[in-house]
């Protein structure tokens, strides 16, 4: 006859506690902050970034800004850029945006990172992939890449 309650031996316990906490440990090592850029023209940036972000999440709520990567080039202290949003469903919103670029006191052969306040309190609210997509309304140099931050609010 079978035992239908069979005694779990003390190894499985064992796994199964080391299983929980790697478990636990994995999803504390998740990171609250998603990135994606794409490279543009650093002598004359006139065409769209076209960024590709695969959402999995659709009930997180994110702050969202806009980053630019510059080289010694870029002197510009405010860049007018048209961001539109296309949703894995095929809506689009489209704006622009006047973006004030903070100034650094980085030696000019030192590539810097400017990051720019977009949006707060975000939702992609649709599983897949959202492009986003940033052009300047003139041509501008010293850009390298174009991206986007979304960082998860707590």
């Amino acid at each position: 006859m079978i035992d239908p309650h069979p005694k779990v031996k003390a190894p499985a316990r064992y796994l199964a506690a080391v299983s929980v906490a790697l478990g636990a440990f994995a999803a504390g090592c998740v990171t609250p902050h998603h990135s994606a850029a794409c490279d543009v023209d650093p002598f004359a940036w006139s065409e769209a970034a076209e960024i590709a972000y695969a959402n999995a999440d659709t009930l997180t709520r994110y702050d969202a800004a806009l980053f630019l990567r510059c080289n010694g080039r870029f002197t510009e202290d405010t860049l007018t850029v048209r961001v539109a949003t296309l949703t894995p469903d095929s809506l689009r919103f489209e704006e622009c945006v006047c973006l004030h670029i903070p100034d650094t006191e980085h030696p000019a052969a030192l590539v810097r990172e400017a990051v720019i306040p977009y949006r707060q309190r975000v939702c992609l609210a649709r599983e897949g992939v959202y492009r986003f997509s940033v052009t300047p309304l003139r041509t501008v140099r010293g850009v390298e890449a174009a991206g986007i931050h979304l960082t998860e609010m707590h």
